[in-house]
């Protein structure tokens, strides 16, 4: 089931963001209370869709409307749920629910060496449009 956030949902989603995220990250990232304090405060900044098998969490996509631009903050889905469509029904509805609000484009970046999430996108209709030797990331970008 897709569902927007609920009180209670932050220790899973923080669980996947260790669990998924973190591993693969060239960034340094804190543990404990403070990338639970970290990941509640990024996650006011905006909306977040949440895939649920009965109460559990199973993935979550966090996204942000920038005028008429959907920016993909965040999507992470559960290792034990991956290949199973979480990710692709996450982004078909943000996509939906931003040309709703009358966005345009949508925009996301993708960490180096995330090979798996570069495929996933490019296969949603993303292309690269920019590399941030900086951010240590790729852009993507895709008309709505």
């Amino acid at each position: 089931m897709l569902r927007w956030l609920k009180r209670g949902d932050l220790p899973a989603i923080v669980r996947i963001v260790t669990k998924e995220l973190i591993p693969i990250s060239p960034h340094p990232h804190p543990g404990g209370r403070k990338l639970r304090k970290d990941m509640a405060s990024r996650l006011a900044q905006g909306s977040t869709l949440v895939a649920s098998e009965g109460s559990k969490v199973r993935a979550f996509l966090h996204l942000i409307i920038q005028h008429d631009t959907l920016f993909v903050d965040l999507l992470a889905v559960d290792r034990s749920c991956q290949g199973k469509g979480y990710g692709s029904r996450l982004m078909s509805r943000a996509e939906r629910h931003a040309q709703n609000l009358g966005c345009m484009r949508a925009r996301l970046y993708v960490d180096e060496g995330n090979e798996a999430g570069t495929r996933f996108y490019r296969r949603l209709g993303y292309s690269v449009v920019a590399h941030h030797e900086a951010l240590k990331c790729y852009e993507m970008y895709k008309w709505l």
